[in-house]
């Protein structure tokens, strides 16, 4: 007897037993979900970064100019990068969560495509000003060793920290939209291990570029060249999207039907 398949628009009415064949989502497409993401996100960053920018009277004064007129321009500066990286990063985060969930479960998967790119995008904001704020606290202090609740950051994890409150935060929204396929539970698990994704992408991404790339600067929420952006944009997808994938169980079923082949 042929077993019946369900279609994507049901998932979300169906007992967990008869999903078998579509959860846990595989990492493949979610590392396809993330390629996508990272290539639509990087044409985000071209085209709608920067679209707020410092008003001419204070972006402008003489060189002498009073304190106040500097203090004047970072605050607005800060004020107006939140803004465009609210906006960039908000659409982002709902491609990212939009992509992932089509990829994995299919178009017709309404329920779990509109909570991922709500919850991704909502978060992707929220850790944008996060980070935003982060980075900002480190260029105040020249980069110079602070403490955040007791705890001393150096420049790298200062800045492992401003990437992981955008990424992780980001990740946290697409894994609770690719798990209410399966209910809160489910959500919860793989939208803690699309958190614990962010923040190692943002731990390998900040190690290999201190390494790799001696003297570049992670001191603001975007890397500043091109070649970074494409770079750290493919990074952090991917990585978020293979934690969600293996802290959903995808490596445990892989081996359970290898076993039975067997």
């Amino acid at each position: 007897m042929q077993s019946e398949v369900l279609p994507a628009s049901d998932l979300n009415s169906t007992a967990p037993s008869n999903l078998n064949g579509l959860w846990p989502p595989s990492i493949l497409r979610l590392v396809l979900g993330a390629i996508l993401t990272a290539g639509l996100g990087y044409i985000v960053i071209k085209t709608l970064f920067p679209i707020f920018v410092v008003p001419l009277d204070i972006a402008t004064f003489p060189n002498q100019s009073p304190v106040w007129m500097y203090e004047r321009l970072d605050n607005a500066t800060y004020f107006v990068d939140g803004k465009n990286y609210s906006l960039v990063f908000g659409v982002i985060g709902a491609i990212f969560g939009a992509s992932c969930v089509v990829f994995s479960f299919g178009a017709r998967s309404v329920k779990a495509i509109v909570i991922a790119v709500v919850a991704a995008a909502a978060l992707g904001i929220a850790g944008a000003n996060l980070s935003n704020w982060m980075f900002n606290h480190m260029r105040v202090n020249s980069g110079n060793e602070v403490r955040i609740m007791g705890i001393a950051l150096d420049s790298m994890k200062q800045s492992i920290l401003g990437y992981s409150l955008l990424w992780g935060l980001m990740g946290l929204g697409v894994g609770l939209g690719i798990g209410s396929i399966r209910g809160f539970r489910k959500s919860l698990v793989a939208g803690i291990s699309g958190l614990v994704g962010g923040v190692l992408g943002s731990m390998i991404y900040v190690i290999l570029t201190a390494q790799l790339s001696i003297g570049t600067l992670m001191n603001t929420v975007l890397p500043h060249h091109n070649n970074s952006q494409a770079i750290w944009m493919v990074m952090f997808t991917v990585v978020i999207a293979v934690c969600i994938a293996l802290g959903c169980g995808e490596k445990r079923s892989g081996e359970k039907r290898a076993g039975k082949a067997a």
